[in-house]
């Protein structure tokens, strides 16, 4: 994972570069034509490993990953703009556990998660190619793939291929927690239409039952289009 860390931080930084050269070539003072139009984003995400100790002596030991999000946003000014994304990811994790009798458990698996925020952006000039600043609220969907102790249980759906079909799964620990963050970056519209971001920030994720808030490193390179 640190070679692909390091691959996507160069691939931000090239493209950063890149973008900075173009848009010195090309008039680095050049305006924007963000105000009142939406942008539509697809966004790769690095999140960095973190160790989360709860209340009780279990804790955890996440990996870091990668992740994905789609966004939709409005800028209201060139300097304003207000987004709402929705990302997904997956991340190996092992840790210990307290059991019923107080012994300690090792458990390792994978932690899914989806995440829905709402941000708000300024951009600090009125140019094409221009640092920010945002802050965002939202909620982190988890799923533990640790069985919760219910029975199997049966799910069943219409597939207009096979028909009526039924299938068989085992309930696992999730619960939706709470989480906001902060990001700074640079932005550089390509034209009229394309842009990138690329930015590094926290998001801390309000668990319950852990000692303080939980803080992740994230870095985001965002690719999209305004209309």
């Amino acid at each position: 994972m640190e070679y692909i860390k390091y691959n996507l931080m160069k691939n931000i930084i090239i493209i950063l570069l890149l973008s900075s050269f173009t848009a010195s070539a090309g008039g680095f003072d050049s305006l924007s034509d963000r105000e009142e139009r939406w942008e539509l984003s697809f966004q790769t995400r690095y999140i960095d490993s973190i160790n989360i100790d709860f209340k009780g002596g279990a804790e955890a030991d996440l990996n870091d990953t990668l992740a994905w999000a789609i966004g939709l946003g409005y800028n209201f000014t060139e300097n304003w703009a207000f987004n709402f994304d929705m990302g997904w990811s997956e991340a190996g994790y092992s840790g210990t556990r307290i059991d019923d009798n107080g012994t300690p458990a090792t458990v390792s698996g994978d932690l899914y998660t989806s995440t829905a925020n709402f941000s708000g952006i300024y951009n600090f000039t009125n140019k094409r190619f221009t640092p920010f600043a945002g802050a965002s609220i939202g909620w982190t969907f988890i799923d533990s793939n640790i069985p919760s102790g219910e029975p199997p249980q049966t799910i069943c759906w219409w597939d207009p291929w096979w028909g009526y079909v039924c299938s068989n799964y085992l309930p696992t620990k999730t619960s939706t927690e709470f989480n906001y963050g902060v990001v700074l970056g640079m932005r550089f519209d390509i034209n009229e239409k394309l842009f990138f971001r690329g930015s590094a920030g926290k998001q801390w994720i309000d668990f319950k039952n852990v000692s303080g808030t939980p803080d992740l490193t994230v870095f985001r390179f965002d690719i999209g289009v305004m209309f």
